[in-house]
């Protein structure tokens, strides 16, 4: 398959594209495509609406944040949205980290403990293009931040696409940490992660791909709101 027939076929034909992928792995040109439209994104969102308003937030939840003046405040928040300004140009760098973290996980996973025999190089491949659904998730929310009103966009959760977006911000931290997970683009990379392990993996199917990586990614969430949860006593 040539790459454009890869990229459209992991989303209309994933179990003939993951095929092909597994027969001749390649990572970068998926996290390239993310990179950019993240990147692209995350310009529009520095230039439209300004990281103030979430890092002000963050801010002022500070164990220590009523000991400041307004003034040191104002500073710190300063500081942070000048820095901030600038992540979206090392989108490269963070998606292939985070591309490699969870291909190394999957591979304990799968070749360590199921002896599924994919390697790092297919597997990376496998997480690189099952991670493409964020290219329609970044797409779709840079259309919310143009028609929004800034003031009203919430980079954290722009879309309506998940439980979390239809709690009131009153809300438990650890209740809209659950609600945030569950979440239909992330259902979909799971999806489409089992269709690519169980075509690249020794007597590994879909199902069992499915629940397996979906158990990893429960823990992962208890965790996200365990924190949540002591933030929120901290606090």
């Amino acid at each position: 398959m040539s790459e454009g027939a890869r990229l459209i076929g992991v989303f209309f034909s994933p179990g003939k594209a993951f095929a092909d992928i597994a027969r001749r792995p390649r990572w970068w040109i998926p996290v390239i495509l993310i990179a950019i439209i993240s990147t692209i994104y995350l310009t529009a969102f520095t230039q439209r609406v300004g990281w103030e308003s979430v890092i002000r937030p963050s801010i002022e939840q500070l164990p220590n944040a009523q000991a400041m003046t307004a003034q040191q405040r104002e500073r710190l928040i300063t500081t942070y949205a000048g820095f901030y300004k600038y992540v979206g140009y090392g989108s490269v760098v963070t998606t292939l980290i985070y591309v490699f973290i969870v291909a190394v996980i999957l591979m304990f996973l799968f070749d360590t403990m199921m002896s599924a025999g994919i390697g790092l190089k297919r597997m990376m491949a496998i997480v690189s293009y099952g991670f493409l659904p964020l290219v329609i998730q970044t797409a779709l929310s840079m259309v919310v931040l143009f028609l929004k009103d800034p003031e009203d966009f919430n980079l954290r959760n722009p879309l309506m696409f998940n439980v979390g977006a239809f709690l009131s911000p009153e809300s438990p931290a650890a209740l809209r940490a659950l609600g945030s997970s569950v979440d239909v683009f992330t259902f979909w990379i799971i999806v489409l992660l089992a269709i690519g392990i169980s075509a690249a993996g020794r007597k590994i199917s879909v199902g069992k791909a499915f629940f397996a990586i979906a158990a990893l990614w429960a823990v992962f969430v208890c965790l996200k709101v365990a924190a949540a949860a002591a933030g929120m006593q901290v606090s």
